[in-house]
């Protein structure tokens, strides 16, 4: 998994499992919206909020939401007012984002950021070896959370010696879980 992806995985984890607080601010003129606030209701973690669920089911319902699109990716962040995942799917030649608030799991936007050929070189071998892999990424989710005996926090395509595997990132009891699946095995 590369650096930058678990450490991702490890602050949101962090932040899960600890009690921290949040804030959205104004990043210089940004127009995008603040991300979620938190909700009662919802399963409490540290002080953050995240509502219970697979990430294999978050993936299986972006999916559903963009028919033909298949996700590639799954990240949880806490940058805002309240965590959320972002989902990143491929459609077309088009890669799509889709924000989903945790604590609801309410899908609340999509939208398309580029060019699958707009892409670094490195993500591009991973999409392409991803387009011949009969698993799809919930799949290789859904093993990681059973193996893991917890949830995903994050999960996405890695090249290791050029043949595509799945790394997953999941938070169980307290400790984080990277768990790669081999794809069509």
């Amino acid at each position: 998994m590369p650096a930058n992806r678990f450490a991702t995985a490890v602050t949101a984890a962090v932040l899960l499992l600890c009690p921290a607080t949040a804030a959205w601010s104004d990043r210089g003129g940004e127009t995008a919206d603040p991300p979620p606030a938190v909700s009662s209701g919802d399963e409490p973690t540290g002080s953050l909020t995240i509502a219970p669920g697979s990430g294999a089911d978050l993936i299986r319902s972006v999916e559903k939401r963009l028919p033909g699109a298949r996700v590639y990716d799954l990240n949880l962040s806490d940058d805002g007012a309240a965590p959320y995942f972002e989902v990143k799917a491929v459609r077309g030649g088009e890669v799509l984002t889709t924000i989903i608030d945790a604590a609801t799991r309410k899908i609340l936007r999509t939208q398309a950021e580029m060019r699958t050929s707009d892409l670094a070189p490195e993500t591009q071998r991973e999409l392409a070896g991803f387009g011949k892999a009969r698993m799809r990424l919930s799949e290789a989710v859904a093993v990681a959370e059973k193996l893991g005996r917890g949830r995903a926090v994050s999960a996405g395509l890695h090249l290791n010696d050029d043949k595509l595997v799945f790394v997953v990132v999941v938070v169980a009891d307290g400790a984080l879980k990277e768990i790669t699946v081999a794809p069509d095995r």
